[in-house]
């Protein structure tokens, strides 16, 4: 007998992890997820569940799970946290099928599952040739649902407010995220507060003005969250700061007189790094007055279809700038940064250069991702879930080898009620 095991290193917060592992079982799968806190504990079903045993190392545990449990695939949801890296470094080392989880490359319809690694971390292919053969190759059309921010904002704080309710029998490091989830939740609060009691629409009135001006061009810069992986991992910047320091100086020396900058901050920052002041000293210092804007809470597809060229550290936005014609610069890692799509000059020349994206690059690189990695659906609501889940599971197995039954850990336990023997060390029965 045959049987496919797979191992879950986090998941998207909310209802994800329990219907995918309900869709994978019914055709035979053992499915599995180590919970790590309360949120997982209560997203995850009890037959799924390995509870994480502190007293022994990370990588220690993580080895006997996958040697006692016969797990041939690990999952993970990105792959910067520091537990989810060990773990692929790991499934690595001991030849396992390696999945990691992200939001879509192509949003807001498609999620990523991809082999290895995600982003910065990307294998997939940078060579315009390989993304120009795709361009024939016919995809179907992708099945679209209403899309909102609020289930996944409740899903997230359903999350962390499990957490924190058992956290006395799960403990947790609420930092591991980056920034305390009390520092983000107070700083979201603030921020939340802001948008309600102030509006942009001078902003947007010099916006509009510029773009009435016959030739003009219209710079719109996208701004990272706070602390994310993409910055950190995968940017030289490391923060938003130095990112847009580096952006105003140039735009300054290089941009032509007539040229419009607007900078738009990510709808998940929560005002840690104070961006908009950082933006008016710089902008003062740089004589930028009623050349370049901030817009704190203007949404990004408004401005999009405003905008002539895009400037991103690696930002999904940037693709999708790609997507529509946009010319687009990208200062970091980005998985689409491939000649044919995004600028490949520096900084400096992107301000007068009229290149925009090839369509037929445009075309070859969206059925590249649909033949390699992006799937139709959503985590957060029912709808996306159901377009989602019988794609997931299918690709799941299919790159999930088959491998005779082991013993399970249910037998294993039986013989030994109260405790079980790791490879190195004794780790308590949940």
């Amino acid at each position: 007998m045959t049987t496919k095991r797979i191992l879950f290193v986090g998941a998207p917060f909310g209802q994800f992890f329990g219907e995918l592992a309900r869709t994978l079982e019914s055709q035979g799968a053992e499915v599995y997820r180590i919970v790590l806190e309360g949120g997982d504990w209560i997203e995850t079903p009890a037959r799924n569940r390995i509870t994480l045993d502190r007293s022994v190392s990370w990588a220690r545990f993580l080895r006997h799970v996958i040697k006692s449990r016969g797990i041939q695939t690990i999952i993970t949801y990105n792959d910067t946290l520091p537990r989810n890296r060990i773990a692929l470094a790991i499934a690595k080392r001991l030849n396992l099928t390696r999945l990691v989880l992200e939001n879509g490359y192509l949003r807001p319809h498609h999620v990523t599952l991809a082999l290895n690694g995600v982003n910065g971390n990307s294998e997939l292919s940078r060579d315009a040739e390989t993304v120009r053969e795709a361009a024939d190759r016919s995809r179907k059309e992708c099945r679209r649902f209403p899309v909102h921010m609020r289930p996944h904002v409740m899903n997230t704080i359903r999350h962390f407010a499990w957490s924190t309710i058992l956290k006395p029998v799960l403990p947790y490091n609420s930092s591991y995220y980056g920034d305390s989830v009390a520092k983000q939740g107070l700083g979201y609060i603030r921020e939340y507060a802001w948008r309600m009691t102030h509006d942009e629409s001078s902003q947007l009135a010099e916006v509009d003005a510029h773009k009435a001006k016959p030739g003009s061009r219209l710079f719109l810069v996208l701004m990272q969250k706070p602390g994310d992986g993409q910055i950190r991992y995968h940017s030289p910047f490391k923060t938003n700061i130095r990112f847009l320091e580096e952006v105003l100086r140039s735009f300054a020396a290089h941009a032509p007189d007539d040229a419009f900058l607007v900078v738009k901050q990510h709808p998940l920052d929560y005002g840690v790094e104070r961006l908009s002041g950082v933006f008016e000293r710089l902008s003062k210092e740089l004589g930028l007055a009623g050349r370049a804007v901030y817009m704190r809470k203007t949404g990004i597809a408004g401005l999009m279809e405003k905008t002539d060229c895009l400037v991103t550290i690696n930002s999904t936005g940037g693709l999708q700038g790609v997507m529509g014609g946009v010319a687009v610069k990208c200062l970091g890692n980005a998985v689409y940064d491939v000649p044919g799509l995004t600028f490949q000059g520096s900084l400096a020349e992107f301000w007068s250069s009229d290149e925009r994206p090839d369509p037929v690059m445009v075309r070859g690189y969206r059925n590249y991702l649909l033949e390699t990695c992006q799937l139709n659906g959503g985590f957060h609501t029912a709808e996306a879930l159901g377009i989602l889940l019988p794609q997931m599971a299918e690709r799941i197995l299919s790159l999930t080898p088959a491998s005779r039954a082991v013993e399970t850990e249910a037998a294993r336990r039986e013989k030994s009620p109260d405790v079980y023997w790791a490879s190195e060390a004794l780790v308590p029965a949940e």
